[in-house]
């Protein structure tokens, strides 16, 4: 992405935050964060804003200046040209992508007659999904907003289909929250017709459903201590009986780059400091649960998955739950002006490495499109 959008980006963000007030909440006594003034509108137009500003660079990007895009781009007008029948049993074929998403294309392109649609109603559908989970579980709204733009933002504009998965598993929170297994195992469905990846989602239903909190953590270290000693000879299983269309992410694996050292350690330094802020309600009923075995997913698998190239496409439903994760354990902190702190510290840590790479072929030649 080029630095003179990210910029731009972080100071209309800045100016949002300063209109709104944002400063006035930081500073406030803990024990006056009340739920009203939570949802006071002052907020709720920080999140409007801050979030439409990027729902435009991600809705009008024009997918031709960026990798992966230009291959949806192409599948749109493949799309166009085959029947609803083909789309179903050709998809992956021709199109290269699951069956779910390849009729979203078809649907697209079929009422809209522009490749750009599929672009500006992903966006759209992400945008909506991440506000209403901002709502629903965050109580830092603009630490939200900017975690995301800082980890997030510039991957979902290639990783289009699995983002569009993460954010289906996002509506899926209230479901598995209130243990309603068949709307959350529909949901499993869709997000897995449009990545097959998706599948390592569906576990965390079941681990949030044990109460027992030395239990699951006994549960969750065993299993995936066992995860990460036989990752090599699991995954070749897993890949060629249940995602047969990512065995070339296995015979090509030199060709892709992996995951490497930097982000289980910024994980684990995040797990850590979540244990010492969050204590006994590291594992409590609710989003602090879902929060926490995330972040323990996304660790053991990216310690598991060390140098292979399909790891950051599994990991990403759990590393880029930070914008839940970090908000969920900075309010535990005693002190507003620490919380604030430590807000800052993470978005200038984060935001420097993003920064760092600014120049990687990835996103160096974002461009918006010509009208």
């Amino acid at each position: 992405m080029h630095l003179f959008y990210y910029l731009f980006f972080l100071e209309i963000l800045i100016a949002v935050a300063a209109y709104t007030n944002v400063t006035e909440y930081v500073f406030m006594p803990v024990k006056q964060r009340t739920v009203q003034y939570l949802s006071d509108h002052r907020q709720e137009i920080y999140l409007m804003v801050a979030l439409g500003v990027m729902l435009f660079f991600h809705a009008f990007r024009d997918p031709l200046s960026l990798v992966d895009t230009p291959e949806y781009y192409s599948a749109c007008g493949e799309a166009r040209l085959m029947s609803w029948g083909d789309v179903i049993s050709k998809g992956y074929v021709e199109l290269k992508t699951e069956t779910g998403f390849a009729l979203l294309l078809k649907l697209i392109v079929d009422v809209f007659r522009s490749p750009q649609m599929l672009f500006i109603i992903t966006s759209a559908f992400m945008f909506f999904v991440l506000y209403d989970s901002i709502r629903r579980y965050s109580t830092i709204y603009w630490f939200s907003v900017l975690v995301f733009m800082v980890d997030s933002f510039a991957q979902s504009l290639f990783i289009l289909r699995g983002f569009m998965a993460l954010f289906v598993f996002l509506l899926s929170f209230p479901f598995i929250l209130k243990r309603q297994i068949l709307p959350f195992l529909l949901l499993s469905i869709l997000a897995f017709s449009i990545h097959m990846t998706s599948i390592v989602f569906i576990p965390v239903y079941f681990l949030y459903g044990i109460k027992n909190a030395k239990y699951l953590a006994l549960l969750l270290v065993s299993g995936l201590v066992i995860v990460v000693l036989g990752f090599e000879l699991i995954l070749p299983l897993i890949v060629e009986n249940l995602l047969s269309n990512y065995t070339y992410y296995l015979l090509a694996a030199e060709e892709y780059e992996g995951g490497n050292w930097k982000m289980p350690a910024l994980l684990s330094f995040i797990l850590i400091f979540r244990i010492m802020v969050m204590r006994e309600h590291f594992f409590e009923e609710g989003i602090n649960r879902l929060c926490s075995i995330a972040l323990i997913f996304a660790i053991a698998l990216y310690v598991a998955g060390m140098g292979f190239g399909l790891i950051n496409r599994i990991a990403l439903y759990f590393s880029n739950l930070t914008f839940l994760i970090l908000p969920n354990t900075v309010q535990y902190l005693r002190s507003s002006t620490l919380q604030f702190v430590v807000c800052l510290v993470y978005i200038l840590f984060s935001g420097f490495f993003f920064l760092n790479s600014a120049s990687d072929v990835l996103w160096v030649d974002y461009q918006l499109i010509k009208i």
